[in-house]
């Protein structure tokens, strides 16, 4: 069933305000403890049209109301509807953030950056590197690196290992008869786990690569 959401409003209101004080509320307590912009004759028009669908009830003749089952069950799932809303804002927020800082490590990187939120999609750049002129004879190597990206190998293969935050790690993984550098480190931003990792063929910068993840860390703490 589909309520109003003026209705659904005074719900949050009047059950806060009966945990709170456990007695019956009433519309003339509600508009001098609330800010509400509605007068105590409006509060009480709402109020009779919550009793009249069995939201709230009156214990005795003239009191306030008490918040019936139902209605404690449709704020709690309100309530939730919020919260699940409320996280996956965070997650969006969080995935903008992680675009905006595999992008900025890409830049100056040796190599393809890939950054990923834990149990989480991925986002990476950097695959035009792999393009460039001294690697044009390398084009299995080139085309097995970004198949191991785009399979989600590489997620798969770091999102199962026990990372300590804030550490530096190196792997050279093979796959496909081909041998792969990769430099990564888990980190916390926004409450979330994110891992970045930088890979390539074993012609390397690795002292760059590592540099980078350094300044990485250094800028987080």
């Amino acid at each position: 069933m589909n309520y109003d959401e003026k209705l659904l409003a005074l719900l949050d209101v009047v059950i806060d305000t009966y945990i709170t004080k456990w007695e019956p509320i009433g519309s003339k307590f509600l508009h001098s403890q609330w800010d509400l912009e509605y007068a105590p004759s409006t509060l009480r028009k709402y109020l009779n049209v919550l009793e009249q669908q069995w939201m709230v009830y009156q214990p005795y003749n003239s009191s306030g109301r008490i918040p019936t089952v139902q209605w404690l069950t449709l704020y709690i799932e309100h309530f939730l509807a919020q919260k699940e809303q409320e996280t996956i804002d965070e997650i969006v927020g969080a995935r903008d953030n992680m675009k905006n800082l595999v992008e900025t490590l890409w830049a100056i990187a040796d190599g393809v950056v890939v950054g990923f939120l834990r149990n989480d999609e991925y986002y990476y750049l950097g695959i035009n590197n792999l393009l460039r002129d001294d690697l044009i004879d390398e084009y299995q190597t080139t085309r097995n690196i970004i198949r191991f990206i785009e399979e989600k190998k590489l997620v798969k293969f770091l999102d199962g290992k026990m990372l300590k935050r804030n550490q530096i790690y190196y792997v050279f993984i093979e796959d496909s008869d081909v041998m792969i550098s990769c430099l990564y480190v888990k980190i916390q931003i926004d409450w979330y786990d994110w891992v970045i990792s930088i890979i390539w063929p074993t012609r390397v910068n690795y002292k760059q690569n590592a540099a980078i993840m350094k300044k990485l860390l250094a800028s987080l703490s």
